[in-house]
């Protein structure tokens, strides 16, 4: 009985042609799913900071209105970063989002700071000020990439 080479070749290579297409096949449909998760994170995770960021604006302005000095809450932005879902976001964006936070936590400390040592409140405005800038800015990048995307 003698073995039909060509025949064997040929059958090998469709085998492995159709193997080969196969694996593309399902690690193309695995990548678009992750792309399609990860789209979907990013416009959540866009929308609960907006939002968040939304609340301490307001915020911000009934401590300057009414002149009642209390601690932000980050709690929001801490769980984007425990969840390490930030990586998600534009490098730019991502940066003003943390400086925005970041000013809400130094004003935090300094609020403690101020509170055990009894001094004049004026150095609160101006830290309400700041917060108040960063967060405007936050939200214009915000904005500026939801609007990029839809294009």
């Amino acid at each position: 009985m003698a073995i039909q080479w060509d025949s064997l070749i040929i059958e090998m290579v469709l085998l492995a042609g159709i193997i080969w297409f196969s694996i593309y096949i399902e690690h193309w449909a695995y990548q678009r799913s992750n792309r399609k998760e990860d789209e979907k994170s990013l416009k959540n995770i866009l929308k609960f900071i907006e939002d968040d960021l939304e609340h301490r604006k307001r915020f911000v302005n009934e401590s300057l209105q009414y002149k009642d000095y209390k601690p932000f809450l980050t709690d929001m932005w801490d769980a984007v970063i425990t969840a390490g879902k930030q990586s998600l976001l534009d490098f730019k964006l991502f940066q003003i989002i943390q400086r925005a936070y970041s000013w809400m936590k130094y004003y935090n400390s300094e609020l403690e700071w101020i509170k055990k040592n009894e001094l004049d409140n004026k150095t609160l405005d101006g830290l309400l000020i700041d917060v108040d800038k960063s967060i405007e800015k936050a939200l214009d990048k915000i904005h500026e990439f939801n609007n990029h995307q839809k294009l």
